[in-house]
Order: C-alpha cells, then sequence, then structure tokens
C-alpha cells in the first residue's frame, strides 16, 4: 500500500548515465579473457543454492536505476539490473506500476524477463515479458541488438527463460498500468482443495469474486481441508494500512 503523496522522490538515470554504462559493460566483456566464463560481476543473487565467485565478470554496475518515464504512453525504459524496488519507486510517483511485480523486491527487471518471473498480477497481466515492448540485449559477441517484436524477432522472442544463454539485458521498455493508493485484501478459506481450485480457475477468467473486482490473488494450501485464496482490489478508498515487510 502507498500514499502518492509521501513517494520519495526518484532521480532517474537518463539517457547519458545510459550510455556510459553500456560503454563500461562493453570495455568490461572486452577484458574476459578467451574462454572464460561470463558472468555478471554483481554481489547480490536470488537464487537460493551456493554459487562461485565470478573473478571476471561483466560490470553492470551502472546499469541499476530506470533511465526514463512517458507517463502518458505509460511506458518506462528501465536498465537491466534496475531492482523492482527501485523501478517501482520511481513509477508510483506517476501513479503507474509494472504490470507484473514480483514479492522478492532485489529481483531485477533482466533477470525476470529472462528467467520467467510470476507474481499476484499474472493471472490477468501474464509474466514479466508479456509486457516488454523492446529490448537492448548484449550477445555473445559483444555486440548489442534491439529487439523488438518487430525488429530482430526471433531474439525477442527467445529471450525470457533463457536464463542469460542468449546474452544480457541491458535495457527494457516495459509497459505500465495506472494504480490507486491502496490495495484492500481479502481472505478467504476453503474446507478442499477442489473447491478452492474451482473458484481459482473461475477468477482468473472473470477479474472478480463475489461481485468485487480482483486485481491481485494469491493462495496457499496447508492441507486437504485448509486452503486459502487472498483476493487484492486496487483502490482509492481509505481504510487500515498495514506493511507486511514488517
Amino acid at each position: 500500500m502507498f500514499d502518492k503523496k509521501k513517494q520519495p522522490s526518484v532521480e532517474l538515470a537518463g539517457e547519458a548515465a545510459h550510455a556510459s554504462a553500456v560503454a563500461q559493460l562493453r570495455a568490461s566483456f572486452e577484458a574476459i579473457p578467451a574462454g572464460a566464463t561470463v558472468r555478471l560481476a554483481k554481489k547480490t543473487s536470488n537464487l537460493f543454492r551456493p554459487r562461485e565467485k565470478a573473478k571476471v565478470g561483466l560490470d553492470v554496475s551502472g546499469l541499476t536505476g530506470v533511465i526514463s518515464i512517458d507517463a502518458d504512453a505509460r511506458t518506462a525504459d528501465v536498465q537491466g539490473m534496475c531492482t523492482y524496488e527501485n523501478l517501482v519507486d520511481a513509477t508510483l510517483e506517476h501513479g503507474l506500476m509494472p504490470l507484473v511485480v514480483p514479492q522478492l523486491r532485489t529481483i531485477t527487471l533482466g533477470g525476470a524477463v529472462t528467467g520467467l518471473g510470476i507474481e499476484s498480477t499474472s493471472f490477468k497481466n501474464g509474466l514479466p515479458h508479456e509486457s516488454v515492448l523492446e529490448m537492448d540485449i548484449l550477445t555473445g559477441t559483444g555486440e548489442i541488438l534491439t529487439c523488438s517484436r518487430e525488429q530482430n524477432v526471433d531474439l525477442f522472442r527467445l529471450f525470457p527463460n533463457s536464463y542469460g544463454s542468449l546474452g544480457y539485458a541491458v535495457r527494457l521498455k516495459i509497459e505500465l498500468e495506472p494504480v490507486p493508493p491502496y490495495v484492500e485484501l481479502r481472505e478467504q478459506r476453503f474446507h478442499s482443495v477442489e473447491e478452492a481450485s474451482r473458484v481459482l480457475a473461475d477468477v482468473s477468467v472473470s477479474h472478480t469474486h463475489e461481485g468485487e473486482t480482483v486485481d491481485g490473488l494469491d493462495g496457499v494450501v496447508f492441507s486437504e481441508d485448509e486452503a486459502y485464496l487472498v483476493f487484492a482490489r486496487f483502490t482509492d478508498e481509505e481504510g487500515p494500512t498495514s506493511d507486511y515487510t514488517r
């Protein structure tokens, strides 16, 4: 939940800073020895398994921001290593949000697209890559290709779920959608998994439940006779608020 009036001002990266960061990335690519494993030289990971630290890697330190936002067109140009936390901070200033926002705040937009992210709005908005309009991708040859539904179409279609095997997203242009200040949550218990599954399927098609619009949908199953669905509705109506991260 958020209050538009209380959102901090977010400084956008801008085109000049992005161009400089891309040049830095290319220089780090050229410095990688022949035959060496190519990895991102970053400090954090959302992988739930150990991995060796790369001795050399792609310098993506300058690719962590939002380049620009077109509030009228409801689009954003975003650097590949921008976390959803930073992306959402920037878009909320315009009363907008990405069509899908993963639960883990440090997931990057590039990572969610190349690894198929999913979250509570996916039942109506699909996966993160489905709201991507255009991408700049650093390929294994060191070339950066712009791809979209009209340009370098094969790369555009194959990049989602490629896990870095086809390259790294340097810039992504994505769709945004309007979002009001509050999210109202309703929780409902079901006494059988079958009943919960039936309602889940129905809401996924109708985007409504018991006469109310459903903008977000989540759930959990504890046993054969205890399952819960959580229905989210975006609203301008004020009410008791909480912060689940606490």
